[in-house]
């Protein structure tokens, strides 16, 4: 039986198919790694992507909003009811944003957690027999 372990000294191999199996099996255990790790940031990328596009969405609606309520403000109190209104809907509006980004980040920390799990289960498996 032969181990390979990072902890363990030089291994001699005997046989070049051996190394090969080795090398082969060590190499596509750390493409599988690297491709889970670039999906998730990948998925992650997006997320933030669409809590920003629908902030701007968002952003671009109530500014249209506000400025056709502008267009009929005949009185001051009219224009310091309409500031208080919008002024509401902007905090609602970060507030919607805070928690799509916390979100993100719960989804994110979890999938990540998962994915180190994974990993430290393989490392003790990397050992060839």
């Amino acid at each position: 039986m032969r181990y390979i372990s990072r902890l363990k000294g030089p291994v001699m191999f005997t046989l070049p198919a051996e190394l090969f199996y080795v090398t082969r099996t060590l190499l596509e255990g750390q493409l599988a790694r690297s491709n889970a790790l670039a999906r998730t940031a990948f998925d992650s990328g997006a997320s933030l992507f669409d809590v920003n596009a629908n902030l701007a969405r968002e952003q671009l609606a109530a500014a249209t909003a506000a400025s056709n309520q502008l267009l009929f403000v005949r009185d001051p109190q009219d224009l310091i009811g309409l500031a208080a209104v919008q002024s509401h809907q902007a905090l609602n509006r970060v507030h919607a944003y805070g928690r799509g980004m916390a979100g993100v980040a719960s989804d994110l920390n979890t999938r990540l957690g998962e994915l180190g799990k994974d990993f430290a289960g393989t490392l003790s498996r990397t050992s060839i027999e």
